[in-house]
């Protein structure tokens, strides 16, 4: 039997808006690891990190990172649906997704003739081109597909969980077809339905011992890691198996975490998230710029952990004073 298998039954109502700790834990470490991708990648793009090793850093992280927000996106679905209605959740996913998606592809090229000097490929700004981005999801391709992962789920609510799960599985594994926007969707919406099946059973995770789950990471740590150097990045055969393992790897992590001093911090983060990926690559460029130019460096730890901090902790500290300083339209319709 499963450890989860033996644990008592203490599942709160369906419709609970209970917060979840191990929930923003998870969260937490996944956007850390967005932003240190995130700066790695500059870092490659910039020839101040060409080893192997930054290959096998960037598919490690790619492996899970992603898989893991879609996952946890899912895993109150049920909840947010009965509580709303239909109609209501919605709109409000159009509010707190679609808006922030709109409004933040324009300031990034409202800003882009200011930064685009500092960037490695600046492109001249063609209407054309900006909006075909962002009809199709380039924009930022992550909030567009969650909100068509939404609208998925929407249709296919009354579906058995196991079943909704077997059968995104089986659309993710077949070839890529349509527009990206479409590929895309329907390439990560299995880890949104595995985190609806997963559900409120994440409440059972803060029971599990310490010795269990540290095995338990220290296993799927290892499967990652070895899976990544033997066959390389994930293919589209092997990014479900790795996402999931990934994910339950992450849950096992923050359920060790959940008691200390770090995990507060983690959660801290990742209530934050949101305002973090939206907010970090201006912090992490300014960064990246105040060292070279400021600075005069290019050493490795001060171009890979300070652009990472401060595109962590800034964003952050915005997203918790957004009411104090007017700042909440940023994250969210106003109206």
């Amino acid at each position: 039997m499963t450890v989860l298998q033996t644990m008592p039954e203490i599942l709160p109502p369906l419709t609970s808006v209970k917060r979840s700790n191990l929930v923003d834990i998870v969260k937490g470490i996944a956007i850390i690891l967005v932003t240190i991708g995130h700066t790695a990648q500059g870092m490659v793009h910039r020839g101040w990190w060409d080893t192997p090793s930054a290959s096998f850093f960037r598919a490690l992280i790619y492996s899970f990172h992603m898989p893991t927000f879609f996952f946890i996106a899912g895993i109150f679905l049920h909840g947010s649906i009965e509580r709303r209605g239909k109609f209501d959740f919605t709109l409000e996913k159009a509010k707190s997704i679609l808006y922030p998606y709109l409004l933040f592809a324009i300031i990034y090229t409202a800003v882009r003739p200011l930064i685009g000097r500092f960037e490695m490929i600046a492109e001249p700004f063609q209407w054309r081109t900006f909006l075909l981005k962002v009809a199709d999801g380039d924009a930022s391709w992550f909030l567009f597909a969650l909100f068509f992962c939404f609208m998925l789920a929407l249709l296919t609510i009354s579906l058995p969980d196991w079943l909704r799960f077997l059968l995104a599985v089986a659309i993710g594994l077949t070839p890529a077809f349509g527009p990206p926007l479409t590929n895309q969707v329907l390439h990560e919406f299995c880890f949104l339905a595995a985190g609806m099946w997963f559900g409120t059973r994440v409440y059972r995770m803060d029971i599990i011992s310490p010795v269990p789950a540290a095995y338990g990471f220290a296993l799927l740590a290892a499967f990652q890691i070895v899976m990544i150097y033997l066959f390389g990045p994930a293919t589209r055969w092997s990014y479900i198996g790795l996402g999931l393992t990934g994910t339950a790897g992450l849950l096992l992590l923050a359920s060790l975490l959940e008691k200390h001093r770090t995990g507060d911090a983690l959660t801290w983060i990742g209530r934050a998230s949101l305002a973090i990926f939206l907010l970090s690559a201006f912090a992490q460029g300014g960064t990246r710029v105040a060292l070279e130019s400021v600075f005069h460096t290019h050493n490795f730890w001060l171009q890979l952990l300070l652009p990472t901090t401060f595109a962590t902790l800034l964003p952050a500290i915005v997203s918790y004073h957004q009411k104090r300083w007017g700042l909440s339209w940023l994250f969210h319709w106003p109206f």
